[in-house]
């Protein structure tokens, strides 16, 4: 097939929890070209479940081979998931890439809550296993002192993919400042390592805007996949992030984005309510921009998994329920989420209910939790959704019914996508 140039196509490194995806973006059409997925496996044949980080590097490898027989790229740009880091020694990984979902952290929960920062500093709402990286930072050292001796820098993600990449490293903002206890939010600096008794030895790179091109293509990765050196590589950034960028440069503020998939995040854009009391799910972080945006997360994609993968097929409607009578407990936690009647607090049994009755029940339930979230971190305006709820009729009509603004659906995808191009954009023209 004949090679078409088209300006600026961004090979997009989207590396979502359950599932990593390489997505050729025309950054002018705003269209997608090729997208290739795969499953991001987690790994127990070590020190603790850990992503399989050869297994990624090799889907990315082919994926950007065959994007290199049929259109010619530009750039690359690396968006992740939270509350994940590449703890490194020499340029090399000194420790696995821990999973976030791992209890191990949780072994050292009350020794860590006497040293982590306040939310008032942080943004970051105290969350269980290791979705707090200053918890998981603080256990790793404890529990592995010889291995993380050697540690003389902190990767985030994204930027772990970018400096692969390019052999380039740097930090950024709206990564620092996910959920992870690492930044101070308002003075938009590090937190000493010192706080989680990590030795001054160790390093952040330097903060770069997501947007920077860090520099080009290793040249055993040009070979790898027969693209050009002199493609340019981005500093990369936090998913969640990332799909604010449209709606803040292109969408009259205020307006709420609603992203679904693993987890469910809602954004407050453009809200001057910052000044908020931490409770369960809430967070305020720096966007790209470094703008303070309150914001609110819970595994509802999780959650609604795992609750339809216990049905049996068997069951029968014995009894007609109202997602109004019960809520979703311990909302924040996917092993320990469970949903009760709010009169008793008694667990629901969803056997005695057929499979498409669950799924309804289900999707209202976790749209309700979504409205609360809402509210809680004073969205207002139009609601942009993304992501797998958008295709779920019950959970978007009960999102729609609750909400006295218009709710605009975006194609899966598109949110993160458009959100790298409007950045780059923005950048091209200064």
């Amino acid at each position: 097939m004949k090679k078409s140039h088209i300006r600026n196509n961004i090979a997009v490194l989207d590396i979502g929890k359950t599932h990593a995806k390489v997505i050729l973006f025309d950054s002018h059409k705003l269209k997608e070209l090729e997208v290739f997925q795969t499953e991001n496996i987690i790994l127990t044949d070590s020190l603790y479940p850990h992503f399989d980080i050869e297994s990624l590097k090799e889907f990315i490898i082919n994926s950007l081979s065959n994007l290199a027989k049929k259109y010619i790229v530009d750039s690359i740009f690396t968006s992740t998931h939270g509350a994940c880091m590449a703890l490194m020694t020499k340029g090399e990984l000194a420790l696995p890439v821990l999973d976030y979902e791992f209890e191990g952290p949780d072994h050292l929960r009350a020794e860590y809550d006497q040293v982590r920062p306040t939310f008032n500093q942080t943004g970051s709402p105290r969350m269980g296993v290791g979705l707090n990286l200053g918890a998981q930072l603080y256990w790793q050292r404890k529990y592995f002192p010889k291995e993380f001796a050697k540690v003389d820098q902190i990767l985030f993600w994204p930027q772990f993919w970018s400096y692969w990449l390019s052999g380039v490293a740097v930090s950024e903002i709206s990564y620092a400042s996910c959920h992870s206890d690492l930044w101070k939010i308002r003075e938009k600096e590090f937190v000493g390592l010192e706080a989680f008794g990590v030795e001054s030895h160790v390093q952040y790179p330097p903060i770069r805007s997501a947007a920077s091109v860090i520099g080009t293509l290793r040249k055993d990765i040009s070979q790898k996949t027969g693209l050009a050196q002199n493609i340019s590589v981005y500093c990369g950034a936090h998913d969640s992030s990332l799909a604010l960028v449209s709606a803040y440069l292109n969408q009259e503020l205020p307006c709420s984005i609603l992203s679904t998939g693993t987890w469910v995040t809602i954004f407050a854009l453009g809200s001057n309510n910052v000044n908020i009391s931490e409770q369960t799910g809430l967070m305020i972080s720096n966007d790209c921009f470094g703008n303070l945006v309150p914001n609110y997360r819970f595994p509802a994609g999780k959650i609604y998994e795992r609750q339809i993968q216990q049905k049996n097929g068997s069951s029968i409607n014995h009894r007609e329920l109202n997602a109004s009578d019960i809520i979703i407990k311990n909302f924040e936690n996917i092993e320990k989420a469970s949903f009760v009647y709010k009169d008793s607090e008694k667990e629901v049994d969803f056997q005695d209910i057929e499979l498409l009755r669950t799924e309804s029940l289900i999707s209202e339930i976790l749209a309700n939790q979504t409205l609360i979230g809402l509210q809680a971190i004073r969205s207002s305006g139009p609601i942009i959704c993304s992501g797998p709820f958008a295709n779920n009729k019950k959970f978007l009509k009960t999102i729609e019914k609750n909400w006295a603004y218009p709710v605009i659906v975006e194609d899966d995808h598109l949110g993160i996508c458009k959100g790298i191009a409007n950045l780059v954009t923005k950048r091209e023209r200064g």
